[in-house]
């Protein structure tokens, strides 16, 4: 027995001197990492340090997204507990400071005495987090009492801001509360760049087994400079704003350009939303609070997207006569069509089973050339032209010219547009595509087609961001113009220009001439589908100086609140207005004498016109209509109804 008895001490022995062995050394090499594991089960032990999201800024430094600190109230029981000079003092200034309920606080502390961290009220203004500060500094230095506040600190978030409210709010989309995920605009294509890393506070045990703090700082991240002007996109709001006061669209969208390098210079489109509270559907008036409540939760959900939606980029509409001098330009390039070329309007052409498609003056323009086709928006003319030139030619230079394709925007969620394709392509589909009916594309691809075309054939990519920097403010990325292809030659966008200053020149009635300037420009009428609903969009594209053009500007006008909406020259007046604030802005110089015969062609009546400006004279009017016959080719009846411009 006594041998058995020594046996089993010796073999217990052994174990225990084995096990001992294996926990130091277990200890010596992973005792770090097993502190660090009980450290993470202690409530105290990790806490997050947020990042600064990157500003958005406009091209001359105004900040146009920033960051404001707030804080978030933490309790630390542990502490509070510790000593009855600190429990009651803490207690009650936290409900004499922010109107706690004392009971429930005492209740929560001593339910939980042994954590360390417990948020109690998140993201509080500076000003009501220095009200307790300043309490606690009032205590805590009266050496006449042993009361002393503890146990409780801030800790600080960031919270997006934008100072300018509405102001580009198609651009510039907005942020989640942490500043972690952007929506819309380049909040949301910039979203990795904007973002930062938060940083982490957390408990660790050393090699002699003592608790430690390790602090891994924050990555705040990196600011996005746009190309935005914030003084022309306040212009371009405000003229949109009046407009929407006297008139009023669906839809009203402009959008300034350099034609030179792609830059975006201002965008905007109404309805606008506040950046600073975006589900607010009431702020630009298109909603009441009534409609927003008799709303079910679809509805609601449907309009707020349709609300935050980028209209210029995210939109597709038939574009009208602006693409009149696309068509031109395909012919010329290809040499199936000059410029001494001619044709006879007689008002309109009868289409073998597909009806008659009328100009939109349907007593004729008599013989055009080329460029009188551009000056009169002849639809007649540019059907013949488009016959012309084919099919073929036609189809080839449509994605040439960026028609129906991403343009590469660097904004979210650019549409693509609808063309025709070449193998269906018939008779009356190239003739309504001649002038800008039945193929769909968006606002900034006819504004990137029509910048290659003026400064001389070369298609910049669309940009709203020059460079990027870091939190430190050095240069880390420039975004400079990409030169995606040559469209036009220079001998074609000269004679362009030249017709388009001709059609500005020559207008008479709702003329968008400003005394001293060369503006050359291009109307845009085109009836929606379906065709018997006669809604309309209505367009204006227009450069300065024409000769040499800086500025692109693209004005549509989606649905005028007008009985006849085809009708009133409504985008030109809007583009008239906008450059008599945009020029002196510019500090372009007149290189036209201003004389009195000029200025009489200034005024921008935003009226009704009258019978005789309806009667196919006004190059934005909608002249009265012939019944179409047939519609073999599968388009609606009516379709063609009031000579579209």
């Amino acid at each position: 027995m006594k041998q058995k008895l020594a046996l089993t001490f010796i073999l217990v022995a052994l174990v225990l001197f084995g096990l001992a062995i294996a926990v130091g050394i277990i200890g010596k090499q992973k005792g770090g990492d097993y502190g660090r594991t009980v450290l993470a089960q202690q409530t105290y032990t990790a806490d997050t340090i947020p990042f600064k999201r990157g500003e958005i800024t406009d091209r001359n430094g105004t900040v146009l997204a920033a960051n404001e600190a707030v804080y978030n109230l933490i309790l630390d029981p542990s502490v509070i507990t510790a000593d009855e000079n600190i429990t009651g003092p803490t207690l009650d200034a936290l409900a004499e400071c922010y109107g706690y309920d004392r009971a429930e606080l005492e209740k929560l502390i001593n339910e939980n005495p042994n954590k360390r961290y417990i948020r109690y009220e998140k993201r509080m203004s500076e000003e009501k987090r220095d009200k307790f500060l300043a309490k606690e500094t009032e205590i805590n230095e009266n050496l006449k009492i042993k009361d002393k506040i503890d146990g409780v600190w801030f800790e600080t978030e960031y919270k997006r801001i934008y100072p300018y409210s509405s102001l580009a709010c198609d651009l510039i989309g907005f942020a989640s509360e942490d500043g972690s995920l952007g929506s819309y605009g380049m909040e949301q294509y910039y979203n990795d760049t904007l973002a930062g890393v938060p940083g982490r506070r957390y408990g660790s045990i050393n090699e002699d087994s003592d608790a430690e703090q390790v602090t891994r700082d924050a990555v705040d991240g990196n600011t996005v400079v746009s190309t935005i002007d914030v003084n022309l996109q306040s212009i371009v709001e405000n003229q949109i704003k009046l407009f929407n006061e006297k008139i009023g669209s669906k839809n009203t969208a402009v959008i300034v350009m350099n034609p030179n390098n792609g830059e975006v210079l201002a965008m905007a489109s109404y309805p606008y939303f506040d950046l600073n509270n975006p589900s607010d559907m009431t702020v630009s008036g298109y909603y009441t609070q009534e409609q927003i409540d008799a709303m079910s939760e679809d509805e609601r959900t449907d309009a707020q997207n349709e609300i935050w939606k980028n209209f210029i980029t995210q939109t597709t509409y038939e574009p009208g006569s602006t693409a009149k001098p696309l068509t031109i330009a395909a012919g010329l390039e290809e040499g199936s069509l000059k410029t001494t070329d001619t044709y006879m309007c007689d008002g309109g052409e009868d289409i073998a089973g597909g009806g008659r498609i009328n100009c939109h003056k349907l007593s004729g323009h008599g013989q055009l050339d080329v460029k009188g086709a551009i000056v009169e928006s002849c639809n007649d003319a540019l059907m013949h032209i488009g016959w012309q030139i084919g099919k073929d030619t036609f189809c080839k230079y449509q994605p040439i010219f960026g028609l129906g394709d991403r343009t590469g925007i660097d904004l979210p969620g650019e549409e693509y547009g609808i063309l025709k394709n070449k193998e269906d392509m018939s008779d009356i589909d190239l003739a309504t595509n001649s002038f800008g009916q039945n193929f769909n594309v968006t606002v900034i691809q006819m504004a990137a087609a029509y910048c290659s075309v003026i400064n001389g054939g070369s298609y910049y990519t669309p940009h709203v961001v020059r460079e990027i920097l870091s939190p430190e403010g050095s240069v880390v990325e420039s975004k400079e113009k990409t030169l995606v292809r040559e469209t036009v030659s220079e001998s074609t966008s000269d004679f362009l220009k030249t017709a388009m200053l001709a059609m500005v020149d020559e207008q008479t009635t709702y003329s968008t001439v400003v005394p001293g300037y060369e503006i050359g420009g291009k109307t845009g009428t085109a009836e929606k589908q379906p065709r018997s609903e006669k809604k309309y969009a209505v367009s204006f594209c227009s450069f300065v100086p024409a000769s040499n053009p800086e500025y692109f500007m693209m004005v549509v006008i989606d649905e005028p609140n007008v009985e006849n909406q085809s009708a009133g020259g409504h985008a030109t007046t809007l583009t008239h207005d906008l450059w008599v604030d945009i020029l002196p802005y510019l500090n372009l110089f007149p290189t036209r004498s201003t004389g009195e015969e000029e200025e009489t062609t200034t005024e921008s009546p935003l009226q009704e016109p009258n019978e005789a400006e309806t009667q196919g004279e006004n190059p934005e009017g909608e002249a009265p209509q012939e019944e179409p016959r047939g519609d073999e080719n599968g388009y609606e009846a009516g379709m063609f109804q009031g000579g579209i411009e």
